[in-house]
């Protein structure tokens, strides 16, 4: 709990247990960065670093929600919005790390790009959507958001989403240059980041 601005911010028993869920999928993701194939293509550098950027401004906002200015109450602090935000994010940080370890070797971090040998990968959780690590972290940033409950981290999910539509955007032109008809055909029957809609 700490006072910014005139107004109390607390970090509640389930902000700290969401930010806990975010070191859990630190560790999952940390050895990627040793472990994926070397890159062969890297297209759109602009894009990326725009999205790379709104992403930093994302988790700066979700983990400082008492930033001066942005410290005003959205959500009440109790417990109906901290298990609904916890619901949100366990469920969205398990279907992360389970995108992730079916992802293997293929999986780019920051950088959006094709490796070399690179698949595309169509079972777990990208028979459901074809971006299911985006989609674990749209609601692990709106769980902790809830938990939150500040101006600052609904503006941080904001800046996240924006940064997430730009990376599935990107993504999905390497897909489809560099797999063709496949990718196509995955297309057709798998919705980008919400099954059934989207």
């Amino acid at each position: 709990m700490n006072k910014r601005g005139g107004l109390l911010v607390m970090r509640t028993q389930f902000t700290l247990i969401a930010y806990a869920s975010w070191f859990a999928l630190l560790l999952v993701w940390l050895p990627g960065y040793f472990t994926s194939r070397r890159v062969s293509v890297v297209r759109n550098p602009g894009l990326q670093l725009s999205a790379t950027a709104l992403l930093a401004i994302c988790f700066v906002l979700l983990f400082n929600p008492a930033m001066a200015g942005l410290n005003a109450p959205v959500t009440p602090h109790n417990a109906l919005p901290g298990l609904t935000g916890l619901a949100l994010d366990f469920a969205g940080v398990a279907f992360a790390i389970w995108a992730r370890v079916v992802l293997g070797r293929n999986w780019s971090g920051m950088v959006m790009t094709v490796k070399i040998g690179h698949e595309l990968v169509q079972t777990g959780p990208y028979a459901i959507v074809r971006h299911p690590i985006y989609t674990g972290l749209i609601l692990a940033m709106l769980g902790t958001a809830l938990t939150l409950g500040t101006l600052a981290s609904y503006l941080g999910v904001a800046a996240g989403l924006a940064a997430i539509i730009i990376r599935v955007n990107v993504e999905e032109t390497l897909m489809s240059a560099q797999f063709r008809e496949l990718h196509q055909a995955y297309r057709q029957r798998t919705k980008k980041l919400i099954p059934f809609v989207w």
